[in-house]
């Protein structure tokens, strides 16, 4: 299992990937720093790449906010601002100067560089050096994946294509960078979609399959994340195929009913494909997903009455909550207060249900959209599924009720075209985002454009 050591902490400071106060007015795009003695060995290598995976613990990413974000910017949940944390994105309150939009962009960026980092040493072609490198790929890929959902354009009515992000693929020494490196423009859209994908098949080419480590990219977590990719730019054809590649064939399982809520409370089982570690050394303390989410912290997120009140009675998933009247809180998965629980980012059970949209949309496949959900809601239902002929509204249902409080819900309502309606009164924000709304990206942080000269603002921020 991966650990994050201190060894490689000091590596990625020394190597500059960690960026800081200093950077106040520097592209955040560009670490700019000498790399020439960071990648000496294959160790050096696993070490930068393990580093990507510690940035994308921080907090302003998987390790709370933008991950928690994904549910409270939804009709999923809501923030109760009982310490003041997740109001802005319950109100869709966005400013140049928002902390959570600069937190999204310089992370993820600098994940990057040390990805790119990575890619870029001359270290002889091997299996580990390989193996590393291909997830390298792919977490650019992840990384730039997630940055294009938070600040493109592709959600915004007026927004322009040409408008997604800048897709780093150079990590350049401070004495090779130039102007077209430090000022990096916007790819348009279809571009940067381009990358990815060909980013996220470097990878499975070079991963090795029989090294398998759900706290890695492994090779079966890169498989489900091109079926995450294509579902998104409408390819049902390969969620299919590589679906089904992953059914038949990587030996996961959907949890069942018995050990649903053991499995999240007692750590990974066979339906997690790809989870981020912490342990007692590298947790966050009190800024923990746990501690938003329960109570007895800060417990600013709450579980809306419109999401719980979507399961069935006899739905097994709403032992994951606890309730009291009207206030919900999901407690089972993320239990650990002290923040040493897994982060699980890609789980079998999503795969699935990406099958069964495709198939639900009249993809040909193995089986049919029903027998694929089903796949799931035998697992999930005590009196047994209740789909007989399932269509692509059950499937975004079931995808609701099985990824709640896992960072999906708001992108999968943009991706399907749909408005956001406040889950309950409670949520302060009052008022449906509707589908096309400025507001569906996040703005490009003032740091970044007074930065550099060729970066654009996002539609409505100006």
């Amino acid at each position: 299992m991966r650990k994050l050591s201190k060894y490689i902490l000091a590596l990625l400071i020394a190597a500059g990937v960690f960026t800081g106060c200093d950077d106040f007015l520097s592209p955040s795009v560009d670490q700019n720093v000498p790399t020439e003695t960071a990648v000496e060995s294959v160790s050096d290598l696993e070490a930068v790449v393990y580093g990507v995976y510690d940035d994308l613990n921080r907090v302003e990413l998987y390790g709370r906010d933008f991950y928690v974000s994904g549910d409270v910017m939804s009709d999923n949940a809501w923030s109760n601002a009982n310490s003041g944390r997740f109001v802005g994105q319950d109100q869709f309150n966005f400013t140049t100067n928002s902390g959570y939009a600069l937190g999204v962009w310089d992370v993820f960026y600098e994940a990057i560089a040390g990805a790119n980092m990575a890619i870029q040493s001359d270290l002889e072609s091997d299996a580990d050096v390989d193996h590393f490198k291909g997830q390298a790929y792919a977490l650019r890929a992840f990384s730039h994946f997630n940055l294009l959902q938070a600040f493109g354009q592709q959600y915004v009515d007026a927004g322009d294509p040409a408008d997604g992000v800048p897709y780093s693929v150079e990590y350049r020494t401070a004495a090779e960078a130039d102007g077209d490196y430090l000022l990096p423009e916007r790819e348009a859209i279809a571009n940067v979609l381009a990358n990815i994908e060909d980013d996220l098949e470097t990878a499975v080419d070079l991963i090795d399959p029989s090294r398998v480590d759900v706290v890695e990219m492994n090779y079966w977590a890169v498989r489900a994340l091109q079926t995450r990719f294509y579902l998104y730019t409408g390819q049902d054809d390969l969620v299919v195929e590589i679906a089904e590649d992953i059914i038949n064939n990587s030996g996961s399982e959907i949890t069942s009913a018995e050990d649903l809520v053991a499995d999240w409370e007692s750590g990974s089982g066979p339906n997690s494909l790809f989870e981020l570690a912490f342990t007692n050394t590298d947790r966050l303390g009190t800024d923990n997903i746990s501690r938003i989410y329960r109570d007895t912290n800060y417990g600013d997120v709450e579980a809306s009455d419109d999401l719980i009140s979507s399961h069935a009675a006899d739905d097994v998933r709403l032992d994951l909550y606890s309730s009291d009247g009207d206030t919900h809180r999901m407690v089972s998965k993320y239990s650990d207060e002290l923040g040493s629980d897994n982060v699980r980012v890609i789980r079998f059970a999503e795969v699935v249900l990406n099958y069964a949209e495709a198939l639900a949309n009249g993809e040909p496949g193995e089986m049919t959209a029903t027998e694929a959900l089903n796949m799931l809601a035998d697992e999930r239902y005590e009196n047994g599924s209740p789909y007989t002929a399932a269509t692509v509204d059950d499937v975004l249902l079931e995808r609701r009720l099985e990824l709640a409080m896992e960072g999906h819900r708001l992108y999968d309502l943009m991706r399907t075209e749909q408005d956001i309606v406040p889950g309950d009164g409670s949520s302060a924000r009052g008022e449906t985002i509707n589908y096309g709304d400025y507001r569906l990206a996040l703005p490009i942080p003032e740091n970044e454009i007074r930065a550099n000269s060729a970066m654009t603002q996002n539609e409505g921020y100006n």
